[in-house]
């Protein structure tokens, strides 16, 4: 994926509208808004090969989009990413000709004509290539599902860098996906369509697995990935995602998911995610309380503020074992209620001083939720 160098004011190439504005919806994201290099801001353009591909980089995360055309005239230059994606986007003729004259980039279509201006492709960063490591075919919709049930959870803080990224284990066949930020934890494990001969274990930066989740959405079919010591590559269709991984080790998160369960509790989704709602209406300013007290074949769900009032809601439930009355953010289960697949939702408890684990009837994803100390 490093960048050749070709001759610069010289490239001229012709495409679709929609060709072109599909690959710069892909990249054009990626590309930086500022700061200490300008050129961060552009998208690489390099005609070659009998086709034009797009490449914007972070210096972190690197995107490519191959676009199909007819490449009249092999060459490479660089314009502002946010502007020539805009503009694209509002040319309503079907072709469009492009070529660099000097240090423009010269566009026609239809009756419209204009001109970008450039910089030089020798000045954007070398978008590294992946050297070698083990190669693994996923399903790409079955990815972009597991994404949105796990990114939510990720720390969005640099404070603990370990946790700053998507936990990926590949063991065999299986793909396992945990994202915590320390309370709480989601973990979905996935099959593979090819497998590994000895186990992969790495850390991806949020920011990665939340562009690969925006680029999957826009594509379909398989997705191809290659993990190394230092980098990962995402492949699905024409587009291709590398970026750095996460140095550090992740934490041995089994040991915080309880062994021990004492009160086992299945009901409806949809009534307990209205009653938390209406609940967090009535939680004390600036705290996101809300109790729940599992008995017999119900749970109350309540919260109070003395300015605000009290609000209390029975919830019908099949409940097993022990009675335990437990203190959560309601945010958090909202989230995590909303990531589980199904109608139904699974609740294991180990006392109102353990974490409470959240399942769903089908296997393969798991959400875990750190109580609040009273």
């Amino acid at each position: 994926m490093g960048i050749q160098q070709f001759n610069d004011n010289l490239m001229k190439l012709s495409c679709t509208q929609e060709n072109l504005a599909s690959g710069l919806n892909l990249v054009s994201p990626i590309a930086s808004k500022g700061g200490s290099l300008p050129i961060l801001q552009n998208i690489l353009l390099e005609a070659r090969d009998g086709s034009l591909m797009l490449r914007a980089t972070n210096l972190e995360i690197g995107v490519t989009a191959h676009v199909r055309g007819k490449i009249e005239q092999e060459g490479t230059f660089t314009v502002n990413g946010r502007l020539f994606h805009d503009y694209v986007g509002l040319l309503s003729s079907d072709k469009i000709d492009i070529e660099v004259e000097e240090e423009h980039l010269q566009i026609r279509s239809g009756n419209q004509q204009t001109k970008i201006h450039g910089l030089s492709s020798e000045e954007f960063p070398v978008i590294p290539s992946m050297d070698g490591g083990s190669s693994l075919t996923l399903e790409a919709a079955e990815i972009h599902e597991a994404l949105g049930q796990v990114l939510f959870a990720v720390s969005a803080s640099d404070t603990r860098p370990e946790i700053s990224g998507v936990f990926l284990k590949f063991e065999n066949d299986v793909l396992t996906m945990v994202g915590t930020d320390s309370y709480r934890l989601t973990e979905r494990k996935i099959k593979c369509k090819t497998s590994v001969e000895k186990p992969i274990e790495t850390i991806v930066p949020l920011r990665t697995m939340q562009e690969l989740a925006r680029i999957l959405g826009a594509s379909e079919g398989e997705l191809g990935v290659m993990v190394s010591e230092s980098q990962i590559l995402f492949s699905v269709g024409e587009v291709e995602l590398v970026s750095r991984l996460v140095v550090g080790n992740f934490p041995d998160y089994k040991q915080i998911i309880p062994s021990a369960v004492k009160t086992t509790v299945a009901l409806d989704k949809e009534p307990l995610s209205r009653a938390i709602k209406s609940a967090s209406l009535f939680c004390r300013a600036g705290l996101n309380h809300v109790s729940l007290q599992f008995s017999s074949d119900k749970i109350l769900v309540s919260a109070s503020a003395s300015q605000v009032g009290e609000n209390t809601i029975e919830v019908p439930a099949k409940i097993e074992g022990s009675d335990v009355d437990i203190v959560f953010d309601y945010r958090f289960l909202l989230d995590g209620l909303s990531a589980l697949r199904g109608s139904e939702v699974i609740i294991k408890l180990d006392g109102s001083a353990s974490p409470g684990v959240f399942i769903s009837k089908e296997e393969g994803y798991l959400y875990l939720v750190m109580p609040i100390k009273q």
